[in-house]
């Protein structure tokens, strides 16, 4: 017995020990959920024949009847049935364990169910938006799953079967956005910058994009906690260009012009005497035939930056050539409309 309210029974040991269960700590682990046919009878206490009870949740199964994966779970993230906590603090990795649970220790389990199940709803064209806001009408409604209204109406002690699959340290794995503070969060940005650029220092530009595009994502969340302009805002905003600059130049590389002169155009939204995105952006231009664009480019080049003669002269040259190509393919076309 783990507490009054909650009682186990180990069905197959596990191995190693027992972690410290650090606030952070994650934990992966199937579990089924079965419910008592009939009403307990508190002095028998929970019946032991297996026929006497119905699976109403099975994260083995697909939707409608479970989620369709194991369910992770991040110890300290106030989780909305504590009690999985509970029962999960007292198993090792691989065991598998029966657990009976009071009818108090579940009064918002219909409600959990629920939104998991929404989650894993496959979507049917467009995106579906999942509300996680329980109103007293919500209830008189239903949760929209038989087994679970059923569970609402009828409510009862319930018998849960766990498998421990994994346990993962604080430091073990690398925590999604919505699990930082906005110190780590900023931190974290860092972190997958330097990624970023060791993933483009060994070649693997769409990994080192992926990188850069996450830590753009979690900056996005934090500049929106600031005022636009003040400084706190501004400091945060610069954080944007040493990332959309290292985006460009992995675009360029894989050859995805449009997106290469997009992310030149956000750093020159932040500064536009920034000489990398000047000629990253005149480059995705002439490779993409925007000639005029990219001559411009390069001549507000030379004119912030006296130093770049070379490399502007370079890709003048270059510029020049496509358009000595582009006037005689038109006057190619031409011709040969005319002759017809």
């Amino acid at each position: 017995m783990i507490n009054p309210r909650v009682v186990k029974k180990t069905l197959n040991a596990g191995k190693g020990k027992i972690s410290e269960w650090k606030d952070g700590t994650k934990a992966v682990f199937n579990y089924q959920t079965l419910m008592p046919i009939d009403p307990i009878d508190k002095e028998k206490g929970m019946p032991e024949d297996k026929d006497a009870y119905k699976s109403i949740d099975d994260t083995r199964k697909k939707w409608p009847d479970g989620y369709g994966k194991p369910l992770e779970l991040i110890f300290g993230k106030k989780f909305q049935l504590p009690v999985f906590e509970t029962c999960l603090r007292s198993m090792l990795v691989d065991e598998i364990s029966q657990f009976d649970v009071d009818l108090i220790e579940l009064v918002q389990y219909p409600f959990v169910s629920k939104k998991l199940r929404d989650i894993s709803k496959p979507k049917c064209g467009g995106h579906d938006h999942v509300s996680t806001h329980m109103c007293a009408a919500t209830i008189a409604k239903g949760t929209g799953y038989e087994q679970l209204d059923h569970l609402l109406k009828n409510p009862r002690p319930l018998r849960f079967i766990f498998h421990l699959l994994e346990v993962f340290e604080p430091d073990q794995y690398e925590a999604e956005s919505w699990q930082l503070n906005e110190k780590d969060k900023l931190e974290s940005v860092e972190v997958l910058r330097v990624k970023g650029n060791q993933h483009f220092v060994n070649k693997e530009y769409r990994e080192a994009i992926d990188n850069y595009r996450d830590a753009l994502t979690r900056l996005d969340t934090l500049i929106l906690r600031e005022k636009p302009g003040e400084p706190e805002w501004e400091v945060l905003d610069r954080k944007n260009i040493a990332l959309y600059s290292n985006m460009s130049q992995c675009y360029l590389n894989v050859g995805d012009l449009h997106e290469a002169e997009e992310t030149s155009t956000e750093v020159l939204k932040r500064d536009e005497k920034n000489e990398k995105a000047l000629y990253r952006r005149a480059r995705a231009r002439i490779a993409a035939w925007k000639l005029d664009e990219a001559e411009e480019d390069l001549k507000t080049l030379l004119r912030f930056h006296p130093a770049a003669v070379g490399i502007v002269s370079k890709e003048i040259k270059i510029l020049e050539a496509k358009r000595i190509e582009k006037e005689t393919s038109s006057k190619d076309t031409f011709t040969k409309m005319f002759k017809n």
